[in-house]
């Protein structure tokens, strides 16, 4: 029998963009990326649905976001707009 593990909450900040995600193939459409200062990958809610993106409009904008991260996208259980760190 295996036990729940609890899953691993981390914070993540970065600049949110817009890109092409899955270029020439059938699932190509526009994703949210989070640029962080060591990576870049998927960014979206961690419930809703997916290929309706709330983030996209802060797109441009610098977040912290709090959720899990898979191989490649970052599941946000919540986030928050803060200043840009230039």
């Amino acid at each position: 029998m295996s036990e729940d593990k609890p899953e691993k909450q981390q914070k993540v900040k970065g600049r949110l963009t817009l890109r092409t995600f899955a270029r020439n193939t059938k699932s190509e459409s526009l994703g949210v990326y989070l640029e962080t200062a060591d990576d870049c990958f998927l960014i979206r809610p961690a419930s809703g649905n997916p290929f309706e993106n709330p983030l996209a409009k802060l797109a441009g904008k610098y977040i912290e976001a709090t959720g899990r991260r898979s191989a490649y996208v970052f599941f946000a259980s919540k986030w928050r707009e803060i200043p840009d760190p230039d």
